[in-house]
């Protein structure tokens, strides 16, 4: 008898929670809604259409997710999603914004994508590309590395490098770097290079037969040569020469040479008087147009040194210049053009010009005797 009162006790909880199922869901439609009260089930009820409801229900979606749009016109319960992506970019500051973009994200992502539509967004706004996509038609996802990399070379509301990525691929394809990898490595080298003019000019630049490109002329063992172009570049991070003696103020070199420079003028000059710098940093604008791209001195690197008193043509013969061949290396310096080398280098012994490569490298080449090329061509 008494099992017989349990089994009775549990079938009349079961027809209970059964029966309370059955009013809450015919009564009240929203109650498995994640965060539903009183005050967002009016705003619900007077802003989302019947259809919209249901989705909601169906869906579960957080109320949260979604209740600062509800109010305004141009929002669609479906595209909550695009609008929280958007408004965890950060970038946007207005809800009227946010809608638009989101709304026409969703349109053209579901035509394009469909089921994969939310996460090509997703991609879209973590890379900051969502207006370039809805600006250019030739919007290319498997190029996005491209545009992350060129985009900072140009106007926030100039979309060009999307055209311009074809183009750049092209050139590159023409030069012999078709794998895709390689392809985008090679541009992201050239967006920390170049800015968007002189990247523009380097790669449509029609180069004589046996001269390259260089693609990455911030390294500090690169080679500008007649056969080695850099076009237009300028490097980042000159630093004005002072507390250095030199022929004339406006001299510049890029930092790590420069604090190099100081120290080794220091020292020097503990023991020899007259240290003079002739010649540092040399923008593309001061040089004539055959000398753009193929001067090392655009570097800001190499720097040419003499004695205030003696003659230029003499300085090789000083005990300065000695000095400078025995020790510059210390300081990250080589003799850019030793003697003996000339068939290597192509250019003629000259104890004035010193390139900074950095103290390892300048300890390797000065312990095997080698110059820049040699380096180069064993490697």
């Amino acid at each position: 008898m008494r099992l017989k009162t349990w089994h009775l006790f549990l079938v009349i909880i079961v027809l209970f929670g059964c029966s309370f199922y059955v009013v809450n869901l015919n009564f009240d439609k929203f109650y498995r809604v994640n965060g539903i009260n009183n005050d967002n089930r009016v705003l619900i009820e007077k802003y989302l259409d019947e259809d919209e409801q249901t989705y909601l229900v169906e869906n579960q979606i957080p109320i949260h997710q979604f209740i600062d749009y509800i109010e305004y016109d141009d929002f669609h319960l479906s595209n909550y999603q695009y609008y929280n992506f958007l408004d965890d970019s950060g970038r946007y500051s207005k809800i009227s914004d946010i809608l638009k973009t989101g709304n026409s994200l969703s349109t053209r992502l579901n035509y394009l994508y469909k089921s994969h539509a939310q996460n090509e967004a997703k991609t879209l706004i973590d890379k900051a590309l969502e207006m370039a996509f809805l600006n250019e038609e030739n919007f290319r996802f498997d190029y996005i590395d491209l545009y992350v990399a060129l985009k900072p070379l140009y106007r926030e509301t100039d979309y060009s490098y999307i055209q311009d990525s074809e183009i750049y691929v092209e050139k590159l394809n023409n030069l012999g770097i078709k794998d895709s990898n390689e392809v985008k490595e090679t541009i992201k080298m050239l967006a920390t290079a170049y800015n968007q003019k002189s990247l523009k000019a380097l790669l449509m630049e029609e180069l004589p037969k046996g001269t390259e490109i260089v693609y990455n002329p911030y390294e500090l063992s690169t080679i500008v040569d007649q056969h080695h172009y850099i076009g237009q570049y300028e490097p980042n991070g000159l630093l004005l020469t002072q507390d250095i003696p030199r022929v004339r103020y406006a001299m510049y070199l890029q930092s790590d040479a420069y604090s190099a420079l100081l120290k080794m003028y220091e020292e020097i000059s503990k023991t020899y008087s007259g240290f003079l710098l002739r010649e540092a940093y040399l923008s593309p604008k001061t040089l004539s147009a055959k000398e753009v791209g193929y001067n090392e001195y655009q570097l800001g690197l190499t720097i040419c040194i003499t004695q205030s008193q003696k003659a230029y043509k003499d300085f090789e013969t000083t005990e300065m210049s000695k000095w400078l061949q025995e020790h510059a290396y210390e300081y990250g310096f080589i003799l850019r053009y030793p003697q003996h080398k000339a068939s290597i280098t192509n250019h003629a012994y000259d104890a004035h010009i010193y390139r900074y490569v950095g103290k390892s490298l300048a300890k390797s080449l000065h312990d095997s005797e080698m110059t820049l090329e040699e380096y180069h061509n064993q490697s």
